[in-house]
């Protein structure tokens, strides 16, 4: 075989993208929980699911399946030795370190704003954080959680071969 590094990152990118289960958990106080990957997200807010998550879910298992048939399409061609290059599942690990920096903005300064009150989350949750808002002289305390799960971490091995390919390919050149 001629490119053995990129075609384990298309089984391992296959089999990562047919697992149903979510890449990261998030929750305020409890009362707002996300389950979340690129291909599926749960919502809950209040103890109910939201039906948006549904419907939602219905274009991110289309994304699923356009990931999957693109990812068959390139072990097919690397199994013919021929060179296929598809890197979203490069890609889609490194966007789940953009989130924090997103949610940074969307509490400092979006709900700042909203509420007339400076508030200040911190830049980069993994774990378990506390967050307090102080308005109209009442401070109201949240526990923040955001985890990835172990399949984050697993589909972080496609992102780490996929970099070993374009490294290989390079000192070829």
């Amino acid at each position: 075989m001629k490119y053995p590094i990129l075609f384990s990152y298309y089984i391992i990118s296959l089999i990562i993208v047919l697992i149903p289960f979510p890449w990261w958990y998030y929750s305020v106080g409890g009362i707002f929980q996300v389950f979340d990957s690129p291909f599926q997200v749960n919502i809950i807010f209040f103890g109910e699911n939201l039906i948006l998550a549904q419907i939602l879910n219905i274009l991110l298992n289309a994304f699923r399946i356009y990931v999957a048939i693109n990812l068959i399409y390139g072990i097919i061609l690397i199994a013919r030795n021929k060179m296929h290059r598809y890197s979203t599942m490069f890609w889609l690990p490194i966007f789940y370190f953009i989130d924090p920096i997103i949610l940074y903005f969307v509490f400092n300064y979006f709900l700042g704003q909203l509420l007339h009150e400076p508030i200040s989350y911190p830049f980069l949750i993994i774990g378990e954080e506390n967050l307090t808002i102080s308005s109209q002289n009442t401070n109201i305390q949240m526990t923040i959680i955001s985890e990835p799960t172990l399949l984050f971490w697993i589909s972080l091995i496609p992102t780490a071969l996929y970099i070993l390919f374009l490294l290989k390919e390079r000192k070829v050149s």
